[in-house]
Order: structure tokens, then C-alpha cells, then sequence
């Protein structure tokens, strides 16, 4: 009985035994199934991953960035640049206030009215005061009109401009030069609400920008206007906003254009009668115009005037209303007021003040404005601070007058500072590239158009450039299909989602002001950077050579700074998304580089200049090369060109006089 429950136990664990072992067997096959199924998905994934290391290799060797490669995802991340960044801050000093002065000035220009202001009779008596209208002759020059004697008031008609000259019982006298906005009933009769395309938004454009603001210094120098903006006006501010060329004209004029200079008929002053005056430019005021608005330009600084400047001007007034006439006429008349001041007024306020005038003239006509003040923020990074209570000011008022209850208010600038010494570091070089670019739509407006302004919105941290603002304006005429924007387009309305897939390439920026891509710094004595230095003297020189009976020939002296340029780095180690949402990237790729762009800033000698420019170099063949027209002059030459400016304005920057 023993030995038979004993088999017993010994069967039933044999069976046992080969039920586990069956079990192991069938497990076994399954791993080993999964294991070569796995690995040959794996081996698929590779496969796909290699195939796009290769299209991202073969994009970096063509010196392109695709969007094809990005497939939804943002292609260009522009660097987070610190506001209270230490290498920023130690340029950052306060300028003070601009005081005037205690004087007041004795007449007071409101709209078209201009009165001589009870303050003054009651300190100087009975005041009379004439009035002698100021006119255009051409961009250059003006004439005196009519002389009109008053102990009153005058009323603007022939003129937004007068000389007012006023004398008090008491033998004091006062003088100025006035500007307000005169009343003129042709352009009364030609513009109104009602004459806007069926589609129109039925938006007034009020645009004003301050030349050489970044977006960071905007905030620095502003902060009292850029707190009400945004937490009262609800203000976006562009964060991807990238320059796409060197200098004020190539920020305005795809603007206003939406071409570059280059594609538009030649208008440079050295051409003589072979070029044409910049009125043949298709700027986006005369499509206002033609569809009843009322239209205004003004810009200070009549000397270097963003078309008169290097191009010929105006020869007919480009708008309805016009400031160039009187910047001209005072300009001359400065040294005898306080420094930057006009009579009792800060400069900057005159033009602050005629923007209200506008308004004021033609409150219930359509208006398109467009205003560039230069005067304290292009060759000083600290005076602009100066401003900061007076355009909150000018900011209040239009919001409490209820004026952007129907307005787009546009606060803009055309890049960073260029110039000063903030400029010479790595944040001061990006910032160069990011100007200020913000917009304000009235409360309605996200109601009545969801689509637009959520657009507008999602584009604040897109890649987008001055060549997109021009069909954005044209938008508020003729309202597009709130879609998508075609990434082959150069142009995409904001009230359209930019892709983010969007490059520098597909936004026709070169790489030298392409704020995406990363920089990396790079020791001033390294081979390949004394090569590229050198290699830019030489096609300095190269380009000079015509001239060299005039001109120096240079020699690089020093390199001050120089840094690399290269795709970002997610991009070259951009290997695949490692979940399946894509939110994760697998960033362990090498791909790499044959390509690589060098920024090199080079001392030259004689005379000191200081040359800034991007070389490319091909790793296999030990080439450079690059363009002229991509070196800047970052230092102010001043008369060191003076023997060939006037025949040969191209080499303006680059040529050291012999004599």
C-alpha cells in the first residue's frame, strides 16, 4: 500500500514536472517571437530614424533649414534672453527727466486750433502774435505762406506748420514753431466710414515706433508703459519677431511694402537721374487712401530720414498729412531751447501730440497713421527712458477718450540697437535681432473675429518678420480666410497662423540675422576664425580696389570677438520623439556638420574701423566665403569717407580716405 501511494505521488509529480515544462516551452516561444518581432520593429524605427538623420544631414550640409523636417512642431525657439541679465544691466544707467524749462509756452495747439493761452495774458497782458504758415517745397526745403495777425487764436488751413512769433504788453516776447493738424475740407469730403470695402474690419490703424528698441530694452527702458499695455491695454507682444536685414530702411520698407528694397525700382540719391523718387514704392497708406481713410506719416530727425537719408525722397507729400516739413523748419531753431526740447515741450511729445490731433480733426473719418520717432533712442540705449511717463500718458488718453474702441494700435521698432556698447555682447547681438513689435485690438474684436485673434495670439512666440505686418494691415481692408498661412509664402497675414514649422529660410532671413540658431563662442585665436578674418579684410580690400588711389588698403589688426553658427542644437541632435504624443525628443543623434557659419567682429588698421560680418566655411575644402552686403560697420565712421562718399556711397563704410 506504501509503495503504491508512493508511485502515486511519483506519477502525479511527473505529470506535474511535464505540465511546467510544457508551459516554459510555450513561454519560451512566445519571448522569442516577441524578441524578433521587437527587434524587427526596432530595426524599422532605425530604419525611419536614420532616413531622417540623413534628410536633417543633408539640409545642414546645403546650409538650408527645412520645415519638412519638424513635421508640427516650432522649428525656430529664439533664446530666452534675460530683461535683468548682468552683462545687459551694467549699460543700464537712469538719464533723468527732460525738463524744459518753466516758461510756458504761450500759445497751445489743440487739433486745428491754436490759442494763445490765458496763462500768458494774464502774466504779460494783452499778446499779439502772427502766425506765418510753413509749406512744403520738396523733402529738402520749404516756403513761407501767409502771415496772419491775431491776439486770439488762429485757425489751421493752409498749413499743419506755423512760425509764431507774439509779443506781450509788458514788451516780452515769445517765438516758436507750432504743429497741429489743420482743417481741410477736401479730405473731409473724400474719406469716411462708409466708402470701407463691404468685408472691411473697420479698424483706424495707429502705428508708432521708436527706433533701435529691442524687445528687452523696450520693457527695460518703458516699464511703465509696458505694464499698462499689457495688464491694462491686454497687449500681445511678438516674441519671435526677427529682423530680416541691416538697418532702418530694410525694417520699414517690407512693412509698408512688403518688398525689399532691392525689388522695387532704384531710388538711391547717388544714382542721380537714374533712379526715381520713393513715391513709385507701393506702400500700404495709398490702399487706405483709396478706400476713404485719411492718411499721416511723420519721422524726426530730417538729416538721416529713413527715404532721404541714402534715397531720394518724396516728390509729392506721400500722405495726407505730412511731418516732414516741420522737423525741417525747426531743426534749425533747437540750440535755442533747452536740449531736446521745443519751446516748453519735450520734442518727442510734438509728434505724441499730433497723433492726438489727428484724432481729434477727424474723429469720425477712418484713419491710417503712421508715425518713427529716432531722436532719443537710436544713438543713446538710456535716454528713451525718458519717455516712459509721457507715452503711458499718450496711452491713457486714447484709451479713455475711447479712441481704441475702433483702433489697431501698432507699438513697434525696427531692431535693436546697432551702436552701443550693449551691442558688443552675445545678448546685445540677439537682441539687435528681436526688436519690439506689439499690437492692441479693441475689446470687441475677439468676439466678433475669435479666429483672427486667436491667431494673432498663437503667434506671439512664432518666427515672424516685417514682411509679415504688410498683409497684416492690407488684412483690416481686405479680411483673408483665418487659416493656416502657407509656409512658402514670405508673407503670411498674422490674423493667420504662422506655421511652426516656419525657418529662417522659409522666412527669406540670411543666417547672419537669424536670432533661431545657436551661437557658440569661440576662442578669437583659433585657426579657422583668423582664416575667416583675414579672408574678410581681403574682400574689403577686394571691393575696394577700384579706389585704391583714394582709399587705404587695411590690415586686420585684431579680432575682438568671435562666435559659431550652427544649426540649434536640438536640431543636430534631434533624433526622433521618443513617446507617441512627440512631446519627449530622443535628442542622442551626432549628426554631422560640413558647413559651419562663423561671425566674426575684426579691428582694422589704419583708422580703427570695426567690421562685423558672417563667413561660411566648408570644412572639407577649407573654404570661406561671404557678402559684402552682410558686413556691417559697427563703429561711426564719421568723415574717414569723405573723398568718395558723394560718388561712391556703397563704400561709405568701408573706405579710409588717403587724404
Amino acid at each position: 500500500m506504501n509503495r503504491r501511494c508512493s508511485f502515486f505521488r511519483l506519477s502525479r509529480m511527473s505529470l506535474l514536472s511535464y505540465h511546467v515544462r510544457q508551459v516554459a516551452y510555450i513561454c519560451l516561444i512566445i519571448l522569442i517571437l516577441y524578441t524578433i518581432i521587437h527587434a524587427l520593429q526596432r530595426e524599422e524605427r532605425v530604419t525611419d530614424r536614420d532616413a531622417q538623420l540623413k534628410q536633417i544631414a543633408k539640409y545642414i550640409q546645403s546650409g538650408k533649414q527645412s520645415s519638412e523636417i519638424w513635421q508640427g512642431r516650432q522649428a525656430c525657439k529664439h533664446p530666452h534672453l534675460d530683461v535683468k541679465s548682468p552683462d545687459i544691466m551694467k549699460f543700464i544707467k537712469d538719464e533723468g527727466p527732460i525738463t524744459c524749462g518753466e516758461e510756458e509756452d504761450w500759445v497751445k495747439v489743440v487739433g486745428s486750433n491754436a490759442v494763445i493761452t490765458q496763462e500768458a495774458k494774464k502774466k504779460y497782458g494783452d499778446i499779439e502774435c502772427s502766425f506765418t504758415d510753413v509749406l512744403r517745397t520738396n523733402d529738402f526745403t520749404n516756403q513761407i505762406g501767409l502771415t496772419t495777425t491775431t491776439h486770439t487764436e488762429y485757425i489751421l488751413e493752409g498749413s499743419d506748420f506755423v512760425r509764431v512769433r507774439c509779443a506781450g504788453e509788458s514788451g516780452n516776447r515769445w517765438s516758436s514753431i507750432l504743429a497741429g493738424v489743420r482743417h481741410d475740407q477736401d479730405i473731409l469730403d473724400r474719406t469716411g466710414w462708409h466708402l470701407l470695402p463691404p468685408t472691411a474690419l473697420g479698424l483706424n490703424i495707429l502705428m508708432f515706433g521708436f527706433d533701435s528698441l529691442s524687445k528687452n530694452t523696450f520693457m527695460r527702458k518703458l516699464p511703465n508703459s509696458y505694464n499698462y499695455l499689457k495688464e491694462n491695454l491686454k497687449g500681445i507682444v511678438l516674441e519671435g519677431y526677427n529682423i530680416v536685414g541691416d538697418g532702418t530702411p530694410q525694417a520699414l520698407i517690407p512693412i509698408l511694402t512688403g518688398k525689399t528694397e532691392l525689388e522695387l525700382p532704384d531710388t538711391r540719391r547717388r544714382m542721380g537721374s537714374k533712379a526715381v523718387h520713393v513715391n513709385v514704392y507701393p506702400f500700404i497708406w495709398n490702399k487706405f487712401k483709396e478706400n476713404g481713410y485719411v492718411t499721416s506719416y511723420m519721422e524726426d530727425t530730417p538729416g538721416t530720414g529713413i527715404f532721404t537719408y541714402r534715397l531720394k525722397g518724396f516728390n509729392e507729400v506721400p500722405t495726407d498729412h505730412y511731418m516732414r516739413p516741420f522737423y525741417l523748419e525747426a531743426e534749425p531753431d533747437y540750440s535755442r531751447f533747452k536740449k531736446y526740447c521745443i519751446g516748453s515741450i519735450p520734442r518727442h511729445k510734438t509728434m505724441l501730440d499730433h497723433m492726438k490731433h489727428m484724432y481729434r480733426v477727424y474723429k469720425d473719418r477712418p484713419k491710417f497713421i503712421f508715425g518713427f520717432h529716432g531722436e532719443l533712442s537710436h544713438d543713446s540705449y538710456n535716454l528713451i527712458g525718458a519717455a516712459d511717463n509721457d507715452l503711458k500718458e499718450w496711452l491713457e488718453w486714447f484709451k479713455t477718450g475711447g479712441h481704441l474702441n475702433n483702433t489697431l494700435l501698432i507699438l513697434m521698432s525696427d531692431h535693436g540697437h546697432r551702436f552701443a556698447e550693449v551691442r558688443n555682447t552675445q545678448q546685445g547681438k540677439l537682441e539687435e535681432r528681436l526688436p519690439w513689435f506689439s499690437f492692441i485690438l479693441p475689446p470687441w474684436f475677439e468676439t466678433a473675429y475669435p479666429m483672427a485673434a486667436a491667431n494673432l495670439r498663437n503667434n506671439i512666440h512664432r518666427l515672424t518678420t516685417p514682411f509679415d505686418i504688410y498683409p497684416t494691415l492690407n488684412s483690416v481692408l481686405v479680411p483673408p480666410p483665418f487659416i493656416k498661412g502657407n509656409i512658402s509664402h514670405r508673407s503670411i497675414s498674422l490674423f493667420q497662423e504662422v506655421p511652426k514649422e516656419r525657418t529662417c529660410a522659409d522666412a527669406f532671413i540670411e543666417p547672419h540675422w537669424c536670432a533661431c540658431l545657436d551661437w557658440e563662442s569661440v576662442s578669437c585665436n583659433d585657426p579657422v576664425v583668423l582664416g575667416a578674418s583675414r579672408h574678410l579684410i581681403s574682400g574689403i580690400n577686394n571691393y575696394n580696389s577700384e579706389f585704391s588711389d583714394e582709399c587705404h588698403t587695411l590690415q586686420m589688426k585684431e579680432v575682438q570677438w568671435a562666435a559659431r553658427l550652427i544649426p540649434s542644437n536640438a536640431l543636430r541632435r534631434f533624433k526622433s520623439s521618443r513617446d507617441s504624443d512627440g512631446f519627449v525628443p530622443d535628442l542622442s543623434a551626432d549628426t554631422q556638420i560640413t558647413k559651419v557659419t562663423y561671425q566674426v567682429k575684426v579691428l582694422a588698421s589704419p583708422g580703427g574701423a570695426i567690421f562685423e560680418a558672417s563667413l561660411s566655411y566648408d570644412l572639407s575644402q577649407e573654404e570661406y566665403s561671404f557678402r559684402i552686403e552682410d558686413v556691417s560697420r559697427i563703429n561711426q565712421y564719421g568723415a574717414q569717407a569723405s573723398c568718395i562718399e558723394q560718388s561712391q556711397e556703397q563704400l561709405r563704410k568701408f573706405c579710409l580716405c588717403k587724404n
